[in-house]
């Protein structure tokens, strides 16, 4: 066989840089190195004695040569996958088996449930028994096989999966906003209170950012980054400025009750939380732009888990879904809501 078509890593890559605009996204998604990624796409193009990208372009864009193979392309993928999923199956064989699954919030987004779902039709023979509010030290202690968290544990033992990143804005409900009026400049928001989650493990968020610019809540400063990473102060906030100026901690569903009962401005509830409540208008986008830096989301399970087990089977389809899915997921609520994309 052609040494071409036997090896599907060149051409998973070439479709991920087709959907992300990005060879850099591209190996991230699937967890390759950036200059591996290169070099096997370049492999490909020699094999096929042709151009498959326009690398001058920016965002960088697939040849028209290439855009006409990419339906093909995806659907040798499918069956693929398919043909690995059905393999591991019938490996994993038919006794049920039930692993513990954790989210690191309180709360489960509706999507998460769909996966969950979505996992059980393709692995009848594994049982997925959802939690909220574990750690990585869970994993540790054998309470949980499998945990998603906003942070990448220091730990040898423990295998961290990139799946995504989590992007939210600030919003407040309309009877807050109505009492102490709506802020349309960071001027405006330093005389109101916001609220901010705080937890075990969970990056804290002490700025807000806006393109370039940059609004320090520890300092109360306001500045512009440049092309080389310096730093030009706008704005320096005083104490008298900033009266009525408060942030609130709190835990992940403590702050969403305070933003809910109209005690401040939240900053970082993710957005697939609260979308119903968005799509109600029981919470409303404040100061659209600006927003907490995203943090990244991995999967974590323990390193010496066999890559057959159900432990391993899961938790690398349910941080393949992940990364298919989240980007999508965080930009349909950004445009449903008029909220700029700014990635």
């Amino acid at each position: 066989m052609n040494e071409t078509f036997d090896n599907l890593k060149p051409w998973r890559i070439l479709e991920a840089i087709y959907r992300r605009k990005s060879i850099t996204l591209a190996s991230v998604e699937l967890d390759i190195s950036l200059s591996n990624a290169s070099k096997l796409i370049g492999k490909l193009e020699k094999s096929l004695g042709t151009q498959l990208l326009k690398r001058k372009s920016r965002p960088i864009e697939l040849t028209e040569y290439a855009i006409k193979l990419i339906p093909l392309i995806r659907d040798m993928i499918l069956v693929a996958d398919r043909l690995e999923s059905v393999a591991k199956q019938l490996k994993v064989g038919r006794s049920t088996q039930t692993i513990v699954f954790s989210l690191s919030t309180t709360s489960i987004a509706p999507h998460v449930l769909r996966f969950i779902n979505e996992f059980k039709a393709e692995y009848p023979g594994i049982e997925v028994e959802l939690r909220t509010g574990l750690s990585h030290l869970d994993i540790k202690d054998g309470k949980a096989d499998v945990v998603q968290m906003s942070y990448k544990p220091d730990y040898a033992e423990l295998t961290k999966l990139p799946c995504g990143r989590c992007f939210n804005f600030m919003v407040a409900s309309p009877v807050y906003l109505e009492k102490y009026g709506v802020p349309k400049t960071i001027d405006e928001l330093v005389r109101h209170k916001l609220i901010f989650r705080r937890k075990d493990f969970y990056p804290e968020c002490h700025a807000l950012i806006n393109r370039d610019k940059v609004f320090d809540l520890d300092r109360m400063e306001l500045f512009a980054v440049d092309a080389n990473g310096k730093k030009h102060i706008e704005r320096k906030f005083s104490v008298d400025e900033s009266a009525g100026f408060k942030k609130i901690y709190s835990s992940d569903y403590s702050s969403f009750a305070s933003v809910m009962t109209a005690e401040g401005i939240s900053v970082d509830l993710p957005a697939s939380f609260i979308q119903d409540k968005l799509s109600e208008g029981t919470l409303v986008p404040v100061l659209p732009g600006w927003h907490r830096e995203p943090w990244r989301k991995f999967i974590i399970f323990p390193a010496k888990t066999p890559e057959d087990s159900a432990v391993s089977i899961f938790a690398h389809w349910y941080q393949k879904r992940e990364l298919e899915d989240s980007e999508k997921r965080w930009k349909t609520v950004f445009r449903k809501f008029g909220i700029p994309i700014t990635d």
